[in-house]
């Protein structure tokens, strides 16, 4: 126990020490605070995770009581390489959320943003940022259960840029009315991709009838108006997708009802071409085992992706999927290498992955937050430093 305290205390001490660091901005003049904000993350990222080795997680020490719930089936975003939003999803005790919090990556201090207009407390949903504004596509709430009555896929947007990066100014989820001549089913666990300035919405579980669902539509964030899209290859839900080449949407893994999808069948939708196809995956590739409740993110031409499970137990491994040949348009090709074989702080099911850059050193972090195993809850937040070779 006394072993354990003082490891506490020494991350206590490095916290502050940093925080301190970049909090002496305040008695800076007017000239210099821009300069320190930019040399900010540097001292945060860069500074406290210097003795940790490359493409490695460490958890971010905190010592302050104020943490947003630990949470899974959540979505985060990240804004300017300078802030983490997080927001909604589900507790260990199956509340649903519906706050907004968001990590001050300068400091690594969690503030708990204050909403004008909450968002409706739900977990499974899907989000995509297109320029500052966080698109939401509601997931199952506590609204959702009457099975008598059909709901469309409700859509909230937030603009994230109206506070300035104040930690004391108000935010609002506002409801989009969206239209056109037929609409999507409310669903859960399904992904949004952003393509050009549209959100491609595709699978999940329908909240009425329990199905997953194959079913693709896009939403133009301009007119604010749905079109039905080809249906996918594959029904599945709790999958990961990611956009390519500002034209390709890549899946893979999820389930279909009780099986667990297969991360070495890739399917690619061509949103010129409004038409599906397989992805041929290199025959020497170290394909991830099926998985669903994974999380994902797309660092150049690199897909990574982290955790989930199998119906048996939580995956502690993370792979990475080259799409360099589908990016250059040269062939609907990928290899999959292996990231990590074992590491227990991803595994967890329903965690949020993204990747920011320091403005400073060049070298780009991989953020895990939340996420849930065995039925319990993680407030934690990983964060890796990606190697010259990975990034």
């Amino acid at each position: 126990q006394q072993r354990r305290d003082l490891i506490a205390t020494a991350k206590e001490c490095a916290l502050e020490f940093y925080r301190s660091l970049a909090e002496a901005g305040l008695k800076t003049t007017k000239d210099e605070s821009s300069t320190l904000k930019s040399l900010q993350p540097a001292m945060f990222l860069d500074e406290l995770f210097s003795h940790c080795a490359d493409d490695e997680f460490a958890a971010i020490p905190c010592s302050d009581s104020m943490l947003p719930i630990a949470r899974y089936g959540h979505l985060a975003t990240v804004v300017d390489e300078t802030t983490l939003y997080i927001s909604h999803g589900r507790a260990s005790n199956g509340r649903l959320l519906g706050d907004l919090w968001r990590l001050d990556l300068n400091t690594g201090k969690w503030t708990g943003a204050h909403l004008r207009w909450p968002g409706s407390p739900c977990d499974g949903l899907a989000s995509a940022q297109v320029g500052t504004v966080l698109y939401a596509f509601r997931g199952r709430g506590k609204d959702d259960c009457d099975v008598t009555a059909q709901y469309p896929l409700k859509v909230s947007a937030i603009e994230l840029a109206d506070d300035d990066y104040s930690m004391h100014a108000s935010l609002k989820w506002m409801h989009i009315d969206a239209r056109g001549d037929l609409s999507p089913r409310a669903r859960s666990t399904h992904t949004a991709t952003r393509i050009g300035s549209s959100v491609y919405i595709f699978g999940g579980v329908d909240a009425k009838t329990g199905d997953d669902c194959s079913d693709l539509w896009e939403f133009n964030t301009i007119n604010q108006t749905w079109l039905k899209r080809s249906n996918g290859l594959q029904a599945r839900s709790a999958h990961v997708a990611v956009c390519i080449a500002d034209r390709y949407m890549l899946v893979t893994g999820g389930s279909n009802g009780n099986e667990v999808c297969s991360c070495g069948e890739v399917h690619a939708y061509d949103a010129v071409e409004d038409a599906w196809r397989v992805i041929n995956i290199d025959s020497d590739s170290d394909v991830p085992s099926p998985r669903a409740g994974h999380s994902a993110v797309l660092v150049d031409n690199e897909w990574f992706i982290f955790g989930g499970g199998d119906n048996d137990r939580a995956l502690c491994d993370a792979y990475i999927l080259n799409v360099s040949q589908i990016a250059d348009e040269t062939n609907m090709a990928a290899t999959w290498r292996q990231f990590t074989s074992s590491c227990a702080l991803m595994g967890r099911e329903g965690m949020s992955a993204n990747v920011v850059r320091s403005p400073v050193s060049g070298r780009k972090f991989i953020i895990l937050h939340g996420g849930a195993a065995a039925g319990k809850a993680s407030a934690e937040t990983f964060i890796c430093r990606l190697s010259a070779t990975n990034a």
